[in-house]
C-alpha cells in the first residue's frame, strides 16, 4: 500500500497527461504511458542536451540522466520500490550487456565507509555504477579513473596517459561516451515488451519476496 498517492485530476503523469487520463485498468494503456514518461523524463532531455550546438559541454548532464534511467530500469525490473548498487549491476549485466563485463586490468580504490576494504573495480557496471552513477549524483564529480568523451563505442579503456595514483603509478581510466550510452538504454526502454516484462517480472528475480502492483510501480 503507497503512503502517498497523486491527486488525480491535478498531477501529470507525463507532458501533456494527467493520471486521471490513463485507462488504470487496460495494461496496454498504462504500459504506453510508462513508455512515454521514460521517453519524456530521461531521453528526450538527454536527446536535446546532446543535439545542442555546445552538446559536447553537457555530457556530464547526459551521463546523470544515463544513470537515473538505469536506475528507474533496474526497479522496474526487479519489482522495487528502491534502487540499490547490486539492482543498477545486476540490471546492467542482465538487459545491457555492452556496459558490462570485466575490466582488463582492476583500478584500485580507497577505504571509505562504503567500501571498507578497500576492494578494487573489476568490472564495467562497477565503474558505471561507482564511478559514474554515485560520483555524479552523490559527489557532484566523476572520480579521475572516469572519462566522459566522445569515444567509438559506449565504453573504451585505457591503461594510462590519463590518471595516476597518487602514491606515482598509472591508474586506468574507463572513457564512457554519454551519447552511445543513451542510445543503447533507449533500444532497452523503446522496446515496449520489455517495458511489460519489467513491470510485471517477480521481483524474487532480485532477492525479494514482495511485488508492487503496476499502479505502486508507476507511482
Amino acid at each position: 500500500m503507497p503512503f502517498y498517492t497523486p491527486v488525480q485530476n491535478a498531477r501529470a503523469f507525463r507532458r501533456m497527461t494527467r493520471y486521471d487520463q490513463i485507462n488504470w485498468n487496460d495494461f496496454t494503456a498504462v504500459v504506453d504511458a510508462f513508455h512515454g514518461r521514460i521517453d519524456d523524463w530521461y531521453i528526450l532531455p538527454a536527446k536535446e542536451l546532446i543535439n545542442h550546438k555546445d552538446g559536447g559541454h553537457y555530457a556530464f548532464a547526459v551521463m546523470a540522466l544515463n544513470c537515473l534511467l538505469i536506475d528507474t530500469m533496474s526497479q522496474f525490473y526487479c519489482g522495487a520500490l528502491k534502487s540499490t548498487g547490486k539492482k543498477f549491476k545486476d540490471f546492467v549485466r542482465d538487459r545491457i550487456p555492452r556496459l558490462a563485463g570485466n575490466l582488463p586490468v582492476q583500478i584500485d580504490q580507497p577505504v571509505s565507509p562504503h567500501n571498507q576494504n578497500g576492494d578494487p573495480l573489476s568490472t564495467y557496471e562497477e565503474v558505471l555504477y561507482t564511478g559514474f552513477r554515485c560520483g555524479i549524483l552523490h559527489q557532484a564529480h566523476v572520480p579521475l579513473y572516469g572519462v566522459l568523451s566522445g569515444v567509438p563505442a559506449p565504453f573504451a579503456f585505457q591503461n594510462n596517459g590519463t590518471t595516476q595514483y597518487a602514491a606515482g603509478p598509472d591508474c586506468p581510466s574507463v572513457i564512457c561516451h554519454p551519447g552511445r550510452s543513451l542510445r543503447k538504454l533507449k533500444r532497452r526502454s523503446s522496446n515496449t515488451l520489455m517495458i511489460c516484462l519489467t513491470l510485471t517480472r517477480s521481483s524474487t528475480a532480485c532477492g525479494s519476496t514482495s511485488k508492487p502492483s503496476l499502479k505502486t510501480a508507476l507511482e
